[in-house]
Parts: structure tokens; C-alpha cells; sequence
């Protein structure tokens, strides 16, 4: 499961699944990746980039090592060299016919190499760049709190048990044991902040003008009406936010010197979507959650989808709407493909492996979407 929002290009070239696509082009791959490209928009540049790049390493079949390709790049930097002074040299003759030769003879080998050399380059480079961070610092709390200049109240939950919470808005707060929530005695017009340091689950009430933010030292969690949890113990590697209903954006904290210009780090989950963010890296990654559950009410929800002959893509679309998950499958493809099957109360993985043996397919799960891998069945 690949967090691929937060891919560069370094990032796709080592990736087996995107590689695959680019030299394979699968239907189910295609569908996937049109749907990505069109949910982030932002990302179509580098995306585009490292299809090209790997193109061309594919037809050039250049799929090196560091070590080799350090060599290459040595090797392309001397024929280039070489090959600039041949160009200077023939430049300077005079006689004209001996120009047009070498026009006609090295020009081409001139500007394949230059054009093999720059992507070398840009692979060398990564290469060699791999290890750096993205140089996002912490937030500091307490400068937060200085900075608003209000009156904020600490909870502390130093007992084995839950502690319930209800901040001025109305929303509520089940904060973990050994956590701390900090929040202000009263919610300033069009902003609505608290800071946390430990695991809490929020409820909050919904108000399209005023944003809801949960800052933690690592990431920034806005929501404007809904329910999450939020899990930024200090000792722990990992920071975890889980969305249980609604839309919410996952940031990394911006750096504190304001004129810079941060490294884009934000993710937008859905329920039964969680995303990880390990402090080492600083990075994140979006997944679906262990066992996804049923969203909307309890009526509705225990009550079981019956099909008959029914398409495939009606199945698919049902099970969307149950969990509100993303499934991307060829529905050209699968056109043919029908079911007759009750779905109970079974976790939505085993329904979806009794769903693929029945159609032959596979499924995947990538970035938080899950992925059907199928053939026709006409």
C-alpha cells in the first residue's frame, strides 16, 4: 500500500507496481492511474516525468546499480567531452565538405549522448540525494499558545481510563491515558484550534466557517464536521491519524521560518483511511484501515446486500457506498462479469476475496483505493 502523493521521482522509479504500468500498460493499471492523476491534479507533472524516464532507461536498457551508474555517468561525461572537441575542431576547418561530414556523422551521436547523459544525470542525482531530508521542524506548542495570547486550559489524563471532554464548540473529545489536550477557553470567530500530545478521538461539531485543527509536534489534522482519531505519543516513531466518518486533511507542520517555502506534505482521508507519518523520514503514507467497517446508520447497515445475476459493477458500487471506499476495476473489462451472492456481515476483505474467486480476479490495495486485477469473463 503506497502512499504515492507523496512520491518524487526517485520514488517512482523504485516503484515495482508503477514501473509495471508504465512498461505494461494493464487495463486495471490504467484505470487506477487515470483515477489517481485525476483526484491530484497537483502530481500529473512528476508523474508524467518518471513515465518518461523510465522509458527511456527501458528502451536504452540501462537499469544500473549506484556503482554502475557512476561509471556510466563518467564514461558519458568523457564521450561528451570528446565529442565537444570534435565539434569545436570541425568548426574551425575550413574546408566545408569536411564540415558537412562530420554534421551528418556525429551530430546525431553528439545529441543522443547528450541526451543519455542528462538522464544519467537526473538519475545520479537522486541517487546521490536519497538520503536527504525534507527539513520540516516541529511546532512548538507553547509558541502556538503565545502566539494566540488567550487563555487555554490543559487537560491532563493521568488515570487508566478514558477521559471525556467537551471543548467550548460543542465537540467532544475521549482522550486517551497518559495524554494531554491543550485548548483555548474560547474559540476565537473562524478558528477553532487545540493542540495534542498523546491519542484522543474527536467528535466535533460541524461548522463550515470555522475549521476544526488538531495540531500534534509532527502534523496538523483539519476537519470542519467529523469524527477521527489521532494517535502522537512523544516516544512513539509514528504519528497515526484514523477517519471514521467524513473528509479530513493531514498536514505536515510548516517550518518555523515563515519566508520558506515548505515541501508539500498534506493528505486528504476518507473513512476507513488512515495515514501514517514516520517522524524519521517525515513522511506519510495512506492506507485503509485493518478491517474496514460499514458507514451510515445501524438500519441500513445491518442489513445484508442480496444479488442475482447482478453486474459486477453494481456489486463494486454497493460495497463503495457501504464503506465509502474507492474501488477501481476496468469496467469495460469486466462488463460480462455477474454474481448471485448474500453479503453479511463478513469483513469487507473476505467479502471482496469471495467476490474475486468468483470472477477470477485479484484485488490490491494501493494508496487507501482498492484495486481489482481481473480478465474478461465473456
Amino acid at each position: 500500500m503506497q502512499d504515492y502523493a507523496r512520491y518524487d521521482i526517485k520514488d517512482f522509479l523504485a516503484d515495482e507496481a508503477f514501473c509495471s504500468w508504465v512498461l505494461h500498460q494493464k487495463p486495471a493499471d490504467n484505470a487506477f492511474w487515470e483515477n489517481w492523476i485525476r483526484n491530484n491534479p497537483d502530481r500529473a507533472g512528476i508523474v508524467t516525468a518518471a513515465k518518461d524516464l523510465i522509458s527511456e532507461i527501458h528502451h536504452a536498457q540501462n537499469y544500473l546499480s549506484e556503482d554502475e551508474l557512476q561509471h556510466e555517468l563518467q564514461r558519458l561525461s568523457a564521450a561528451r567531452k570528446s565529442a565537444t572537441e570534435e565539434l569545436e575542431y570541425a568548426e574551425s576547418l575550413d574546408n566545408r565538405s569536411e564540415q558537412n561530414w562530420f554534421a551528418k556523422n556525429w551530430m546525431p551521436r553528439f545529441s543522443l549522448t547528450l541526451g543519455v547523459l542528462t538522464c544519467f544525470v537526473v538519475l545520479f542525482y537522486f541517487y546521490t540525494n536519497s538520503n536527504l531530508k525534507t527539513g520540516q521542524s516541529e511546532i512548538s506548542q507553547k509558541s502556538l499558545k503565545d502566539e494566540k495570547n488567550e487563555n487555554w486550559i490543559e487537560a491532563t489524563n493521568n488515570k487508566a481510563t478514558t477521559k471525556y471532554i467537551t471543548l467550548p464548540d460543542g465537540s467532544s473529545v475521549r482522550l486517551s491515558p497518559e495524554s494531554k489536550l491543550s485548548y483555548p477557553a474560547t474559540f476565537v470567530q473562524h478558528e477553532r484550534e487545540v493542540l495534542l500530545n498523546g491519542e484522543a478521538f474527536f467528535n466535533v461539531t460541524k461548522n463550515p466557517e470555522s475549521p476544526f485543527k488538531v495540531y500534534t509536534s509532527d502534523v496538523v489534522t483539519t476537519v470542519l464536521g467529523t469524527s477521527f482519531t489521532v494517535k502522537a505519543f512523544d516516544g512513539d516513531k509514528d504519528v497515526r491519524v484514523v477517519v471514521k466518518t467524513g473528509r479530513v486533511t493531514v498536514a505536515a507542520n510548516a517550518p518555523q521560518n515563515k519566508t520558506q517555502e515548505p515541501e508539500k506534505n498534506e493528505l486528504v482521508l476518507l473513512p476507513n483511511q488512515q495515514v501514517v507519518y514516520h517522524r524519521d523520514d517525515q513522511k506519510m503514507k495512506r492506507s485503509l484501515i485493518e478491517n474496514p467497517v460499514q458507514v451510515g446508520p445501524a438500519d441500513i447497515t445491518s442489513q445484508n446486500l442480496v444479488f442475482e445475476d447482478a453486474p459486477v459493477a453494481k456489486v463494486f458500487e454497493s460495497l463503495q457506498k457501504r464503506y465509502e471506499v474507492q474501488i477501481i476495476y476496468d469496467a469495460d473489462l469486466m462488463a460480462g462479469c455477474e454474481l448471485t451472492a448474500e453479503l453479511g456481515q463478513e469483513p469487507l476483505f473476505e467479502k471482496l476475496s469471495m467476490i474475486c474467486k468468483a470472477i477470477q480476479a485479484r484485488y490490491e490495495v494501493i494508496d487507501g483505493q482498492i484495486v481489482i486485477h481481473g480478465s474478461s469473463c465473456r
